[in-house]
């Protein structure tokens, strides 16, 4: 544990200024399919492990899968941004875990203009982010988990910017009841071309589930989650899922953003599981640009 706590603390060093402005806010956001069923409330992980480089690899020993893989796509803003996501995780005999991430966001092409105002050409704009997950269960009930990885943004024709990124996560388990705690995409500045340092959305993140199975077939799962960022500013996900006979799941949920990089909306979701194959969908409600965003995802575990 006190590994854990030098690694959090050198880690929070590398966090700016609290007035300075946000970078590569996509970091911050959910894109996988069963996970924003539940308004992105996925740090204990009830449901798939494939996306743990992208939110808590601590999750993977719990997991009682020994390998999971998704691949999904999310029309974020269905009228602007796609995001092709990929992720895999290995867990071996529930003690050490393995995972790694792509995501590759499409965002709307635009004009480029010489300097006498005529359209020379179009760009499209698009965002990148790649993870690798290590977790480690050293005692029944409790485990820790590191997600490194790398983001860019690429905005004109020769003009992108990127950022290490890192999470640190502490997870226990008792029973049906899974909590967590550590920081979240802290990582480094990143600079525009005119020299100004700006920061991404670094937050301090716990989570907590919990678990019941009732009639053999009848699973109900509970999530929060909640993060303060180092800004300020402060976000909460909440939401439930009920699941038949491990085969098919509804979801529900609602995600409080108020100024962080992920505005507030509710979700709604379902996913089916055969012969280890599953199929996941969510759909956003929301006022903001965010409302009406459907992903879909794919997997197969075992």
């Amino acid at each position: 544990m006190k590994k854990l706590l030098y690694i959090a603390g050198a880690l929070m060093l590398l966090v700016p200024a609290l007035a300075q402005a946000q970078s590569l806010p996509f970091v911050a956001a959910e894109t996988d399919a069963a996970s924003l069923g539940t308004a992105g409330a996925n740090l204990v992980q009830t449901g798939s492990v494939a996306n743990a480089s992208f939110s808590n690899a601590a999750a993977i020993p719990f997991s009682e899968q020994t390998m999971d893989v998704a691949a999904g796509y999310t029309m974020w803003q269905p009228v602007s941004s796609n995001i092709l996501n990929v992720g895999a995780a290995f867990n071996l005999k529930q003690k050490f875990g393995v995972a790694v991430g792509f995501q590759y966001g499409m965002n709307p092409a635009y004009d480029v203009t010489n300097s006498s105002g005529a359209v020379t050409g179009q760009f499209s704009p698009s965002d990148m982010h790649v993870n690798v997950g290590l977790a480690w269960r050293f005692l029944p009930f409790l485990s820790l988990g590191a997600n490194v990885g790398y983001a860019t943004s690429s905005l004109a024709e020769g003009q992108s910017y990127g950022a290490l990124a890192a999470d640190v996560f502490a997870m226990a388990k008792f029973g049906g009841l899974k909590v967590t705690a550590g920081v979240a995409n802290v990582g480094t500045t990143v600079k525009d071309a005119a020299g100004n340092e700006f920061c991404i959305p670094g937050s301090i993140a716990v989570g907590a589930g919990y678990s019941k199975v009732f009639g053999e077939k009848n699973g109900i799962d509970v999530l929060v989650d909640a993060d303060y960022y180092f800004s300020g500013w402060m976000a909460v996900a909440a939401g439930a899922a009920y699941t038949y006979n491990d085969f098919v799941s509804v979801r529900v949920g609602y995600r409080y953003g108020g100024e962080s990089p992920v505005p507030s909306y509710a979700s709604v979701g379902a996913g089916v599981k055969l012969l280890g194959i599953k199929l996941d969908a969510a759909y956003l409600i929301s006022s903001s640009p965010i409302g009406n965003t459907l992903a879909l995802s794919l997997g197969y575990t075992f």
